[in-house]
């Protein structure tokens, strides 16, 4: 067993924010206003994001494996000697705001991507190099609390091959989230959808179904007509594990009575519009049915 001092060793990460900030545009060249680029034509190369996620990814999976190694170290080198002799390497330098992890999306961008983006209040788009900006042709549908990489796990592991030369738009990359008190987010994701030709919704074993803000992209990607494609790592896990494994999938869809968001402000609000738009919940609840049976 571990000591508290080194369960809370494990749990901090490296210094990653220099690392980031080394494939981003320098906050010193750097401006920025909403009304530069419009929300729907913030499109990042897929392969150029998906370096960038599994660069942070490498460099915590190293921090944690050093500190591990350490640990193994010293505990030989104490065998006759009490728990609290055992010497620890000093503390990394990295700003108080960082920690924990970065692998699960919701903490990567409170962690990691506000951070880098706070001085300008801008969304990371902004520092991202302009070589790799473009219009997007995908708008990526997924969790935030599935790892964006994660050993061929990750969401944009699961469409890498798809969308490797892709334009992208992802949230937590073209979406201001300096601004997510704004209450139109709902109508700018119909409308950025609407404007982009294909929707990508990439099913991990995080829930989904149960997701209000997944839920409603669903509603818009079918509404307004675009292409829709569903990555669905669910059915083939459920394939090739052993039901053990399988048994531990997320649920599926019941009822819009049974969806959650990360705030209760916007639960409430996509509830209010899925009512709005069918009439009732039952509609609601039987149009959403019949769109993914179409899809799964």
């Amino acid at each position: 067993m571990l000591g508290r001092r080194s369960v809370h060793m494990i749990h901090q990460i490296p210094p990653i924010k220099k690392c980031a900030a080394e494939c981003l545009v320098p906050l010193d060249e750097c401006s920025w206003s909403e009304e530069e680029v419009p929300l729907g034509q913030r499109g990042v190369r897929f392969s150029w994001l998906y370096d960038f996620v599994s660069r942070i990814w490498a460099d915590t999976d190293s921090f944690i494996t050093g500190i591990w190694k350490h640990y193994r170290s010293t505990q030989r080198a104490s065998m006759y000697g009490p728990w609290d002799n055992i010497p620890w390497p000093e503390m990394p330098e990295y700003p108080e705001d960082l920690v924990e992890t970065v692998r699960m999306t919701r903490d990567l961008v409170s962690n990691l991507i506000i951070p880098l983006t706070r001085p300008i209040s801008a969304p990371l788009y902004a520092r991202i190099p302009i070589e790799h900006r473009g219009r997007p042709s995908v708008f990526i549908s997924h969790t935030w609390s599935s790892n964006a990489v994660a050993s061929a796990h990750g969401s944009l592991d699961i469409v890498l091959d798809h969308y490797r030369d892709s334009f992208v738009w992802i949230d937590f990359v073209c979406y201001n989230q300096h601004l997510v008190k704004d209450g139109n987010i709902a109508a700018d994701m119909k409308s950025i959808i609407s404007g982009i030709d294909q929707i990508a919704f990439i099913l991990t074993t995080q829930p989904f179904f149960t997701r209000s803000w997944c839920l409603w992209e669903i509603v818009c990607g079918y509404k307004t007509g675009v292409k829709v494609k569903v990555h669905d790592q669910i059915t083939r896990i459920k394939k090739k594990y052993w039901s053990s494994e399988a048994s531990q999938m997320p649920p599926n869809f019941k009822s819009i009575t049974e969806l959650s968001a990360t705030k209760k402000s916007d639960e409430e609000k996509i509830f209010e519009l899925l009512v709005s738009t069918f009439g009732s919940v039952s509609q609601a609840d039987d149009y959403i049915r019949s769109i993914l049976a179409k899809e799964l």
